[in-house]
């Protein structure tokens, strides 16, 4: 029997199999990131179906970090509820599921969150309206953000988080060179720019305790001249 069929285990985290549906837009979100009885259903279906491990979508810890319609909102206490109805549906059939924790950062939509995005730097030439470069303060009310968020999804019945550090999100507009420019400790050499991912993953283990999974997407590539590489 292939191995994708045996049992597994992370940080207490026990799966059935290896096989796991990797966060994906599903845009059945409310217009405020409420779960939707279709969303909740989905999940249900996903659960149903066998699969070892669901990773939700991608959900906002920050309003100013939305980055589509229909997105998942976790910045807000009033998210719980909902949420714990899509745990609940999922665990109801035996599944497992953890929350992506995300911030679209320079990709966030404006007119959805009616606020400036914010980044690591103003990169020029790839938006057409500007970006704010984020202060120290800014920095820390993002870690901040993320920590709640993780609070909440632990709250609301979820079995792990999943830290959203790729696909040219904040945190990896933070560790890629192309997008971070900055000229204090969260720029520069790869160990500063990684600082604000790795201060986020501290943050949460500072909430949710030692033995909760926590868990992070990374790019290994970014396939762009000035972009991160694998070494």
């Amino acid at each position: 029997m292939s191995r994708l069929f045996e049992a597994g285990e992370i940080n207490g985290m026990k799966l059935e199999n290896r096989f796991v549906r990797s966060a994906t837009w599903e845009g059945m979100a409310a217009e405020d990131g409420a779960c939707t009885p279709k969303l909740i259903s989905l999940m249900a279906d996903l659960a149903r179906g066998g699969v070892g491990l669901i990773i939700s979508s991608h959900s906002y810890v920050q309003k100013v970090g939305q980055a589509g319609i229909g997105q998942i909102g976790i910045h807000e206490d009033r998210m719980i509820p909902g949420l714990e109805k899509m745990t609940t549906a999922v665990h109801d059939q035996r599944g497992i599921i953890v929350c992506q924790l995300a911030h679209a950062g320079f990709f966030a939509n404006a007119k959805l969150s009616g606020q400036t995005p914010i980044a690591p730097s103003n990169v020029e030439g790839i938006a057409k309206a500007p970006r704010k470069e984020m202060t120290k303060e800014d920095i820390q009310d993002v870690i901040e953000a993320f920590a709640a968020a993780a609070g909440r999804a632990k709250s609301a019945g979820f079995d792990g988080v999943q830290i959203h550090g790729a696909h040219g999100y904040l945190l990896s507009q933070f560790i890629s060179p192309m997008f971070n420019f900055r000229a204090d400790e969260y720029g520069g050499s790869i160990e500063n720019r990684a600082r604000l991912p790795l201060e986020v993953f501290k943050a949460i283990r500072r909430v949710v305790g030692n033995d909760y999974p926590v868990l992070i997407k990374i790019n290994c590539k970014e396939f762009t001249e000035k972009g991160l590489t694998p070494p």
